[in-house]
């Protein structure tokens, strides 16, 4: 018998709390779980998708110049917002809290790093702290990318 090393079992044991979700199946979670706006909702899902493809459990250690780590559905970065050993902690939480299939202190935390982005770039900006809002959806008919799960004259989203 093998017995798989602890780093990969560990490893393992993390992946197993991911969620990758659809992006309607997202989207009605924030309106019907944490009763989020519509437009709200659209940015955020336009965030979602763009950052990390909806999946809870996603880091991106590579993609930032400063060696930074990225983490969960929003991609939420370590030198500023969630607990390490790196930098602050706005957020006061571990960012491993950001990667788990249960999405509130995602959530909680994105809506920090959007309020506080606003409070020091002004009214309307908050979502510009994500790159991938301001190359993705910050130009983009938001209400068009939504469409497929909206539903007509109904402010609530496809049951399905």
């Amino acid at each position: 018998m093998r017995v798989l090393p602890l780093a990969l079992l560990v490893g393992l044991l993390a992946v197993s709390d991911a969620k990758v979700f659809g992006k309607c199946e997202f989207a009605r979670l924030l309106e019907t779980r944490y009763n989020l706006s519509r437009n709200d909702i659209k940015n955020w899902v336009c965030i979602a998708e763009f950052e990390s493809s909806f999946n809870t459990a996603a880091t991106n250690r590579n993609r930032n110049r400063n060696r930074s780590t990225d983490y969960g559905i929003f991609q939420i970065n370590n030198k500023y917002w969630c607990g390490s050993d790196y930098g602050k902690n706005v957020c006061g939480i571990p960012c491993s809290d950001l990667t788990s299939d249960d999405i509130t202190a995602a959530l909680r935390c994105a809506e920090t790093v959007r309020r506080e982005t606003e409070r020091y770039r002004g009214r309307g900006e908050g979502y510009t702290a994500w790159v991938a809002y301001n190359s993705k959806c910050k130009n983009r008919d938001l209400d068009q990318y939504m469409a497929e799960c909206w539903s007509r004259g109904s402010n609530s989203i496809f049951p399905f």
